[in-house]
C-alpha cells in the first residue's frame, strides 16, 4: 500500500485577505478563505492533518474573532464529522490526528476525538503554550482542546518526527510557537507539504514582502518560509497552503500554480 492523499473541503469563511497577505491592494479585498483538512492513507494507518472549525463556533468564539472573520458562509455541514460520516468515516478509524497547529479554525474538531483512541499529535511548544494560557485569547480556544491537560498528546520536538514511512513533520514556528508542516513522499504526485499557516495562501509564497497579519512571531515566520521554500525546491514539491485552492509545483526549478484538487472522489497518489 503506498501513501495517498484527499482534501476534505470544510467551507469557506470570508475575511480581508490582508490578514494573510499584507500588500496594499489586498486591503479591503473579501476574501472567501477556505477551511480545509486532509485524510493521509498510509500502510501504517490513516492521519488526519487538522480538524477546521467547530459546528458550535459562532456561539463560542470570542467577540473581536468574529468581526475579524465571518463565519456565516460555513452553514451547519461544513464540519469534519459530519464530511467524514459523508465518506464513510468516523473519529475511530484514525491512528494518527495531526494538528499543524492549535488555533480553532484548525483544532475546532479536536474534541471530536477525546475519546476516540486516535493518536494526537502536536509540537511541544504548542501545547506548552496552550497549557500556560488562563483563557482563551489570539484564536486559541480552551473549549477545542482542554481535555488535552488530562490526556497529553504525542508531542514532536524542534528536530520533528518521522510518523510513519513517508510522512514527516517539520517545525515551522513563527505564525504559533509550534506550527508544523507535514511532508509526504507520494508514487506518483512525489513529494507533497501540507503547510497548516506556515504558509497561508501563495501569495505569500509568490511575493515574499506578503507577510500576514495575524502572527505570533513574524522574524521567525519569514525563517520558516524560507525554509518551506528549500525543502520545496530540492524535492520538487507540490505546497498545499493552509487558507488557499491554489497549489504551488515545483519542477526542475521553476514553480507554477495549480488548483488544489478537493472533489470528494479525487485522491492524490
Amino acid at each position: 500500500m503506498s501513501i495517498t492523499v484527499r482534501g476534505v473541503h470544510l467551507g469557506h469563511m470570508k475575511l480581508d485577505l490582508s490578514l494573510l497577505s499584507n500588500r496594499p491592494h489586498n486591503t479591503g479585498v473579501a476574501y472567501d478563505c477556505p477551511v480545509i483538512a486532509y485524510i493521509i492513507e498510509s500502510p501504517e494507518g490513516r492521519i488526519l492533518w487538522e480538524t477546521g472549525v467547530a459546528p458550535d463556533a459562532p456561539a463560542e468564539w470570542l467577540p473581536e474573532w468574529l468581526e475579524a472573520v465571518n463565519l456565516d458562509q460555513l452553514g451547519t455541514d461544513a464540519n469534519i464529522e459530519r464530511r467524514l460520516a459523508a465518506l464513510g468515516l468516523g473519529p475511530e478509524d484514525f491512528r494518527y490526528v495531526v494538528f499543524g497547529h492549535l488555533h480553532t479554525d484548525h483544532a475546532g474538531g479536536l474534541r471530536l476525538f477525546e475519546d476516540a483512541g486516535a493518536e494526537i499529535v502536536v509540537h511541544e511548544r504548542e501545547y506548552a503554550h496552550v497549557m500556560g494560557l488562563r483563557e482563551s485569547e489570539n484564536f486559541f480556544n480552551q473549549v477545542d482542546w482542554a481535555f488535552l491537560g488530562d490526556k497529553k498528546p504525542t508531542l514532536v520536538t524542534d528536530d520533528g518526527t518521522e510518523l510513519a514511512g513517508g510522512v514527516r513533520l517539520h517545525h515551522l514556528p513563527g505564525h504559533t510557537p509550534g506550527q508544523m508542516a507535514m511532508q509526504l513522499e507520494l508514487d506518483t504526485t512525489g513529494t507533497v507539504l501540507l503547510t497548516s499557516d506556515a504558509l497561508y495562501h501563495n501569495d505569500n509564497y509568490v511575493e515574499s514582502v506578503a507577510e500576514p497579519l495575524i502572527y505570533w512571531d513574524v522574524d521567525l515566520w519569514r525563517t520558516s518560509l524560507e525554509k518551506i521554500e528549500k525543502i520545496a525546491q530540492e524535492n520538487d514539491a507540490l505546497v498545499f497552503p493552509g487558507h488557499d485552492e491554489t497549489a504551488i509545483a515545483h519542477v526542475d526549478g521553476t514553480r507554477e500554480l495549480q488548483p488544489v484538487k478537493l472533489a470528494r472522489g479525487y485522491v492524490y497518489s
